[in-house]
């Protein structure tokens, strides 16, 4: 199953876009201070595995069903469950691989540090959140160009938070309520692998985006995932 997944995002070029887009925030922080490349690789991260990693489960998910490729998953033996967990998990080999070369640039580069353990964990609640996140509008739109646009209004709101907290227009003081934000609490968790911050922000942030993935999966994705995909 895995497999044949990996397969796949290689076969609709999936994974040769997302290190294209990988190769681009190498460009960017090149062109940056240390400093300067601490502050903005977090939301870089955050943007390749989480918020892209949306646009690639729906190119995916809408080519599968043009092949009728996931009509067969879901008549084989093996479970839903597994076809989901299969999905998930190379979403998030996907976003290793784009993980390896930012944060790969940035220690040689840069010669930043970083908690890899930690940061790996956290990409795995990334992961997890958007895609459950993403599943909701790939599963609530007839074709990827109508996903695409009210993915252009989630990112919006998604990103409102770090921009306000940038401009600041809000202070830091409210910034445990922008940690509603998928993107970015996982903003603040990669944050927290490059540098010192508040430990039970991490664990609320942590937990909420577990809990939102996982929550979004078991409610709403598995009841419906398969419906949608042999409607065609």
């Amino acid at each position: 199953m895995i497999k044949g997944e990996i397969i796949r995002l290689f076969k609709y070029k999936i994974i040769f876009f997302g290190i294209l887009v990988s190769l681009l925030w190498l460009l960017i922080i090149g062109f940056q201070t240390a400093e300067q490349a601490k502050s903005i690789i977090p939301l870089l991260i955050v943007t390749d595995s989480g918020l892209m990693s949306i646009i690639l489960i729906g190119a995916s998910f809408y080519f599968e069903k043009q092949e009728n490729t996931v009509k067969s998953l879901l008549v084989s033996p093996v479970s839903l469950v597994q076809v989901l967990i299969a999905k998930v998990i190379s979403a998030v080999f996907t976003a290793f691989i784009s993980l390896v070369i930012v944060v790969a640039f940035a220690i040689i580069f840069h010669g930043l540090e970083v908690q890899i353990f930690k940061l790996l964990l956290y990409i795995l609640a990334v992961v997890i959140s958007h895609t459950a996140i993403g599943y909701i509008l790939i599963l609530r739109s007839k074709d990827f160009m109508v996903m695409l646009v009210k993915y252009a209004g989630l990112m919006l709101l998604f990103y409102t938070p770090t921009l306000l907290l940038a401009l600041e227009i809000i202070g830091h003081e409210y910034e445990i309520f922008a940690l509603l934000s998928p993107s970015y609490a996982g903003e603040y968790l990669i944050k927290s692998t490059f540098t010192h911050l508040d430990v039970l922000k991490q664990l609320v942030a942590y937990g909420y985006l577990m809990v939102l993935g996982c929550g979004i999966y078991l409610g709403y994705v598995y009841k419906k995932f398969k419906k949608v995909a042999i409607e065609g």
